[in-house]
């Protein structure tokens, strides 16, 4: 089954969630026609709005959340028409020399709000629907889904930033605390998901088409738990999530994908030219995601324009199978449980129609660790995970990434004074 979150146009959240960020503006005039913010969060139609405008927010933060990790991790580059700002990324310094990419640099900023835009919205929802009266299907529904946008957006940021926010700005939580958090919302959203039986109502109207809410909490508990070291409970989750289940983004109507004219468009960004010069003959990812066309190199980047997101309507996926394989295999390595991890590696193989390896390709753990980051690398080509790879697997290296995490826009360091100190 795919799941996708369609951005729908015969609903009114767009509308009401512009109207959520004027709040604090004081107008002349009145249109008596304008919904306000305190009508938004008090309505049982503006929570509705506001859940499916939080669906349409996260899919618009999925540029950043893809292109900045890919080109600071070396898994993508930059062409000669991308923007200076994009193309800091590319030239990020050594830590001791980070001021390369400048605090406000608008992709930097971009990154941060639009993820935490997704849980303002989140909040909202969870801040105010037990004021309101909805069915129980429909009321647990919403809730989890809030639950679930919120923990996919701290996600993003705890592997883009040192330290992040979790109780609206007032501290910066470090990683540990950040994933238990994330972990907390996953199980808690899992438990409103299996406690009540959703509505017609919420899996109709609310809950985006085809978009499986359940095995997305399952997957994101296998990916984070992963992250947290958690390698008992990262297989678990992970075996709970059906042999069929995949997860994408999906843009419709006049929502479009901004990938597609970002990789084919303005061509701004390209695969670097190591992913298909090195990969393993056979290897059918290699033209699954990239294509032979080189581009125009910046900065001495030699790159192919990317295979994917070639439509405005493409989508973008948020788990595979392949990374379901990926994580069990990285979990029994860690646990030393070897022949399990290379057997699930060899489902990943085989789909790529590449040959088996066994444990005398595979003597040690370590060896087992490396063939599963290539994998990664491999399968999970501009999922905006490449960097968190190179720093769970210990890659980070001047040809991959050069730095563990990224500096705070400078508006944020302005107006909140906990703000910690760049990296």
């Amino acid at each position: 089954m795919t799941i996708k979150i369609q951005i729908p146009t015969r609903r009114p959240a767009a509308a009401l969630l512009l109207l959520l960020g004027l709040g604090a503006c004081k107008l002349d005039v009145t249109n008596p026609n304008a919904a306000t913010q305190e009508g938004v969060l008090t309505s049982v139609a503006g929570i509705r709005a506001l859940t499916v405008g939080m669906q349409g927010r996260f899919g618009n933060s999925m540029d950043q959340n893809l292109y900045v990790p890919g080109i600071v991790s070396g898994e993508l580059a930059t062409t000669s028409a991308t923007q200076s700002t994009q193309r800091e990324f590319q030239n990020y310094p050594t830590a001791s020399a980070n001021s390369a990419i400048s605090e406000t640099n608008v992709d930097l900023l971009n990154i941060w709000a639009k993820n935490y835009a997704t849980v303002k919205s989140a909040n909202d929802v969870l801040d105010n629907i037990d004021a309101l009266t909805f069915a129980p299907g429909t009321r647990a529904g919403m809730v989890a889904l809030a639950k679930l946008y919120k923990a996919m957006a701290f996600g993003f940021l705890i592997e883009a930033f040192e330290k992040i926010s979790i109780d609206k700005g007032a501290t910066f939580a470090d990683r540990p605390a950040v994933l238990a958090e994330i972990l907390s919302q996953l199980a808690s959203a899992k438990t409103d998901v299996t406690g009540t039986t959703l509505t017609t109502d919420f899996t109709g109207s609310i809950l985006a088409p085809n978009f499986d809410l359940l095995n997305t909490i399952r997957a994101l508990q296998a990916r984070h738990s992963l992250a947290a070291g958690s390698n008992d409970a990262a297989l678990a989750f992970a075996n709970e999530v059906p042999a069929t289940a995949t997860s994408a983004v999906t843009f419709a109507g006049a929502d479009l994908n901004p990938l597609r004219d970002l990789y084919h468009g303005s061509k701004f960004f390209g695969a670097i030219s190591t992913y298909r010069t090195n990969a393993e003959a056979g290897d059918t990812r290699v033209e699954a995601n990239t294509k032979a066309t080189a581009f125009a190199p910046l900065g001495g980047a030699s790159m192919f324009e990317t295979n994917l997101f070639l439509t405005d309507n493409s989508p973008v996926p948020v788990f595979t199978q392949d990374e379901l394989s990926l994580i069990r295999a990285e979990a029994l390595a860690r646990l030393s449980r070897l022949p399990e991890a290379i057997a699930q590696i060899n489902i990943v193989r085989g789909r790529a129609g590449l040959a088996v390896k066994t444990a005398a390709d595979l003597p040690t753990q370590t060896a087992v660790l490396d063939e599963i980051f290539l994998q990664r690398t491999y399968s999970l080509f501009s999922t905006g995970l490449h960097w968190a790879d190179e720093r769970r697997l210990g890659k980070l290296t001047v040809a991959g990434a050069k730095v563990r995490y990224l500096p705070y826009p400078l508006s944020v360091r302005a107006t909140n004074p906990n703000t910690p100190a760049n990296p």
